[in-house]
């Protein structure tokens, strides 16, 4: 069996998220255990592996707050047939139709993929090193199999006030800015958090090839 921790290390940070929260950051959904020592407080999250094989986790779909302030440690029982891989077993995976969708979250960096037997459709989001930007991706691949992908993706991009760029081969990119925390007693090195407004809207196109069933 295969256990996800999310642990979210803070300080003075936790109580500045709940305080600063809004439209574009999420708390944790299930706190199972908090130690607190040198004035930092810590919080974990355990996200199994999918119950139902054929079913994709509602949290999928909903994406996850990117942010330095999340650490996400995975791992791995050890497995007799990957005796020298501890990270045999990752991501997690639903097998589909026509594909396997799978998905791995790191705090700094979210993504989900259906592969198909000839491609692998991803669409992924990464924090930069100073925190400044996101860099969200679209597999170019993608448009040959969900129609109009990547003018959506395009459009969502400058909606959001994203720098949208065509420039390399394998996928599309939009950089969007992040945005330091407004809110009263924030401690001055706050790490800043961005939440995907439109992670639901591609997640669910980007797997839908792999949940048709193929043509007889």
């Amino acid at each position: 069996m295969k256990h996800t921790t999310q642990t979210i290390i803070c300080g003075l940070f936790t109580l500045a998220l709940y305080a600063c929260s809004s439209d574009n950051a999420s708390a944790p959904e299930q706190v199972l255990s908090q130690a607190s020592g040198n004035n930092k407080e810590q919080q974990h999250v355990r996200i199994e592996p999918p119950s139902e094989t054929d079913s994709i986790p509602e949290s999928w779909l909903e994406g996850n707050t990117i942010t330095r302030a999340i650490m996400v440690d995975y791992w791995c029982v050890e497995s007799p047939e990957h005796p020298d891989n501890p990270m045999w077993c990752l991501p997690h995976r639903v097998q589909q139709e026509s594909g396997t969708v799978t998905s791995m979250y790191w705090g700094t960096s979210d993504r989900i993929s259906c592969e198909l037997a000839e491609d692998t459709l991803t669409y992924a989001e990464y924090l930069s090193r100073d925190d400044s930007t996101v860099s969200k991706t679209l597999s170019r691949s993608a448009a040959n199999y969900v129609a109009d992908i990547a003018e959506v993706f395009r459009d969502s991009c400058e909606a959001e006030g994203g720098t949208f760029t065509e420039d390399n081969e394998a996928f599309l990119e939009c950089e969007v800015k992040t945005k330091t925390r407004e809110c009263e007693d924030c401690p001055a090195d706050l790490p800043r958090i961005y939440s995907d407004p439109n992670w639901r809207l591609f997640a669910e196109k980007i797997i839908k090839p792999c949940q048709i069933a193929p043509a007889l």
